[in-house]
């Protein structure tokens, strides 16, 4: 990965460029940012720029053979850890057990998602985490004498789904750092990460991409005309991946709008055999599609919100959607906001907390249905 396939983030590039220049190099980073801000391929570039042997001031050089095994992830200095789920088989579950997958998932999208992750291993109905056995394997790796490099890189991703023993012990690691190692975690939720990493750690912020930026990579890709590029930057908000699916008219946002749409006409007329069904045709999808639909009525929720109190100037929806909450909209309001967003982010908890989930989603369509009729 180079900094130029980095979309955006020009300062913090530099400030990276900076550290290797001046053999100034933290020995634990962290790099937040939301999802399709870029955090990992980020991460990723600024291994290989300290990999590269041919490096310029402001990018690898993508040629050498350090470079080329970095791209392709084989480089025997990089390692990667990374969510799993226990694969049944007696195994651990650790990261080295999913390489392959992980080469392919990564290098094909490089702003790789969890959701997309958990796809690429046929895993949606498990709940994927960081385990004890994870943190054996960073110290044997943290160990080694660099092959190659001048340095080990750990890149550490959703460093926040490590469990505690987990944590404890990559704690004790950071603190006494192995020479010529350095630990890049990359995170969405920092707060989920124990304090004392976070102090013994060098943090790198990456906000959304910037309109310029995300406008000439979109641009760079492939022709778009200007009004479908004004709408996608609009609704976007600075997320990469996500201008992506807009562009390619991604099912997973055609997929969501439907469901949605039910469960709030069945809402409104208060249609309890309906609000049956649509709660178990929800319970008998994947754990983490689950959550895909919650974020995206939590959010949906909070666009028509947005559009009830400030009008469509702020409200970051697509055609369809905006067709739909011109007339979905006013029964949004004020009153009962706070019990609608309530019930979603709820039940995103109780869903990531392996909550049963047709008790879940019959009590959101009935505590909805409620809602939605305040007046």
């Amino acid at each position: 990965m180079l900094f130029r396939e980095v979309v955006g983030h020009s300062a913090i590039k530099s400030r990276l460029q900076q550290m290797v220049k001046e053999e100034r190099i933290p020995h634990a980073i962290l790099f937040t940012g939301n999802e399709g801000t870029g955090s990992l391929p980020m991460a990723w570039a600024f291994a290989q720029y300290i990999m590269c042997t041919q490096r310029t001031g402001t990018d690898a050089c993508g040629s050498c053979p350090s470079c080329k095994k970095a791209e392709k992830l084989v480089h025997p200095d990089l390692h990667f850890v990374f969510p799993v789920i226990n694969p049944g088989d007696g195994k651990a579950p650790v990261s080295e057990h999913f390489l392959v997958q992980w080469r392919n998932a990564l290098t094909s999208n490089p702003y790789l998602t969890l959701n997309q992750w958990m796809e690429a291993i046929g895993s949606e109905n498990k709940q994927p985490g960081i385990f004890e056995a994870e943190s054996s394997r960073i110290l044997e790796k943290s160990m080694y004498k660099p092959f190659e490099s001048s340095y080990k890189i750990l890149i550490i991703w959703l460093a926040e789904k490590m469990n505690a023993h987990c944590a404890n012990k990559l704690l004790k690691i950071i603190e006494e750092p192995p020479r010529d190692t350095i630990f890049l975690l990359v995170a969405q939720d920092t707060y989920s990460i124990l304090p004392t990493i976070l102090s013994r750690c060098q943090q790198i912020v990456l906000p959304p991409i910037d309109n310029d930026s995300l406008r000439e990579a979109l641009i760079n890709r492939a022709p778009i005309e200007e009004s479908k590029l004004n709408s996608i930057l609009r609704i976007s908000k600075g997320n990469y991946l996500r201008a992506l699916q807009l562009i390619e008219k991604n099912e997973e946002e055609e997929r969501w709008f439907n469901p949605f749409v039910n469960l709030m006409r069945l809402a409104y007329k208060a249609q309890i055999t309906g609000l049956m069904d649509w709660a178990s045709e929800m319970a008998a999808l994947g754990r983490e599609k689950q959550k895909q639909f919650l974020t995206y009525a939590l959010q949906l929720i909070r666009e028509n919100y947005a559009l009830t109190t400030a009008g469509e100037e702020v409200a970051y929806l697509s055609d369809q959607t905006l067709h739909f909450s011109k007339n979905f909209h006013p029964y949004v309001t004020e009153k009962n906001i706070e019990p609608l967003a309530d019930q979603f982010e709820s039940a995103i908890f109780q869903i990531e907390h392996n909550g049963n989930a047709k008790i879940i989603f019959l009590d959101v369509a009935l505590q909805v249905s409620k809602a939605i009729r305040i007046k």
